[in-house]
């Protein structure tokens, strides 16, 4: 098995649907490379779409400490799995603090919001509903 060539995947890419059957990432360079920017300083967030496509997208993200992801819905089920750092998430319904390690799941159109106990970087994954035609 050869060796995936990085050249071909610039971190900040977004890969939709396109035939090829495999793509790499390297989140701890892509975490840093957001953090450098702009968003970050002004926000105290950065995220960048890693793949995209009909059935699934994955968003890394990166927060500082403090900063907030406002109450808003998915329009299908997501997963958020921290890579770094400490966040709790919030639904109306309950809180919950996901550490480095840990995954949630919640169904879709739950409003949530995401606030960061400490610098953070997690990775989100949305599956948007097909739209009923």
């Amino acid at each position: 098995m050869k060796e995936a060539d990085k050249s071909q995947q610039p971190s900040g890419s977004i890969h939709e649907e396109s035939g090829k059957a495999l793509f790499t990432t390297d989140l701890p360079a892509l975490a840093l490379e957001l953090k450098g920017e702009e968003s970050w300083q002004k926000s105290g967030r950065g995220s960048r779409t890693i793949f995209k496509s009909e059935s699934m997208r994955i968003l890394l993200n990166v927060m500082q400490a403090g900063s907030e992801i406002k109450p808003h819905q998915a329009p299908g089920p997501i997963s958020v799995h921290v890579i770094e750092g400490r966040i709790r998430f919030n639904t109306e319904a309950e809180a919950v603090v996901l550490t480095k390690g840990q995954l949630l799941t919640l169904q879709e159109h739950v409003r949530h919001s995401v606030e960061a106990l400490e610098e953070t970087t997690f990775l989100l994954t949305v599956s948007p509903l097909a739209s009923k035609a």
